[in-house]
C-alpha cells in the first residue's frame, strides 16, 4: 500500500503518550501515513526518541512546537502564558492575537529553537515544523515560525486552506500562507483535514501537493482512533483501502 506522491498524511502528536506512539507506528507499517510531528517537551520524550530509533519505518519527522500543554523546555520567564505549575496555559497562548513586545518575542523565539534543537541533539532527523493546536498561525506567532523555518532550512505547515464558514478566517489564513509560500518554506501547496479532503478531493488533487492531518491513537479497548476527530481515521483508512 502506497500513499499517492502528491499527498502527505501527517500524524500529529508522536511523543504525547505511549499509546499514540504505538498507533503512529502501526499507521506507518500499514501505509496509512507517511509523515509525523514530534512533541519534544513532554514527559515521554526520551522514551519516544528510543522508540523512533528502534523503528526506522517512522520517517519524514517534524517538530510539533508546543505552547499548549506540558512545560517549556527553556527557563521561560513570562508567567502570563503559564499556569501556576509552570505548564503552558493554552487559553493565554491561544489568546495571543496581538504582536509581542521585543522581550516576549525573543523568549518565544528561543523556546521554538530549543524545542527543535532538542530533537536534533537526540539524533532525530527532521524536515518540517508545525505546532500543537495550530498556534503557529496566530498573529503573534506566525512570523516567528517563518524565521525559524528559514534558519533551520525546514518546511512549515500552512494554515488550513479550505474556506470553512468564515471568509474573514479564510482570507487571514491566505495572508499567512502567502508569506510562507513567498519564503519557499511551505511543506505542501495545501493543508486540509481528512473530511474536507475527501469531500473536495477533485478540487484538491489537481496537480498540487496536499498535507492531511490525522491524530492516531489506540483507545482503552485497542481500537485505532483519531483522538481529535472521531471519524477521521476511519474515513481515511476506508479511502486508502478503496483507492490505493
Amino acid at each position: 500500500m502506497s500513499i499517492p506522491s502528491l499527498i502527505v498524511v501527517n500524524a500529529d502528536d508522536i511523543g504525547l503518550r505511549p499509546s499514540i506512539n504505538k498507533a503512529i507506528l502501526y499507521c506507518f507499517e500499514q501505509g496509512y501515513i507517511n509523515s509525523t510531528s514530534l512533541l519534544t517537551n513532554m514527559d515521554c520524550f526520551d522514551e519516544t526518541v528510543d522508540f523512533i530509533h528502534k523503528n526506522p519505518v517512522i520517517t519524514n519527522i517534524g517538530v510539533h512546537i508546543n505552547f499548549a500543554e506540558g512545560k517549556p523546555v527553556t527557563d521561560f520567564k513570562h508567567q502570563q502564558f503559564l499556569n501556576s505549575d509552570g505548564s503552558w496555559n493554552i487559553d493565554r497562548t491561544r489568546g495571543s492575537l496581538q504582536l509581542l513586545n521585543k522581550k516576549t518575542y525573543a523568549s518565544f523565539l528561543y523556546e521554538i529553537n530549543a524545542q527543535i534543537e532538542k530533537a536534533l541533539k537526540a539524533d532525530i532527523k527532521i524536515n518540517h515544523i508545525d505546532s500543537h493546536l495550530h498556534l503557529h498561525t496566530l498573529p503573534a506567532f506566525y512570523n516567528l515560525f517563518i524565521n525559524v523555518a528559514k534558519k533551520h532550512k525546514l518546511k512549515l505547515r500552512l494554515a488550513q486552506t479550505y474556506k470553512e464558514n468564515s471568509y474573514i478566517k479564510f482570507f487571514y489564513r491566505k495572508l499567512i500562507n502567502n508569506q510562507i509560500i513567498k519564503n519557499s518554506i511551505n511543506y505542501t501547496d495545501l493543508f486540509e483535514t481528512v473530511n474536507v479532503f475527501l469531500s473536495q478531493k477533485d478540487r484538491v488533487l489537481n496537480g498540487k501537493t496536499v498535507e492531511i492531518m490525522v491524530h492516531p491513537d489506540f483507545n482503552a479497548t485497542g481500537e485505532l482512533i483519531d483522538h481529535l476527530g472521531p471519524s477521521s481515521m476511519d474515513n481515511w483508512i476506508s479511502y486508502i483501502n478503496e483507492n490505493v
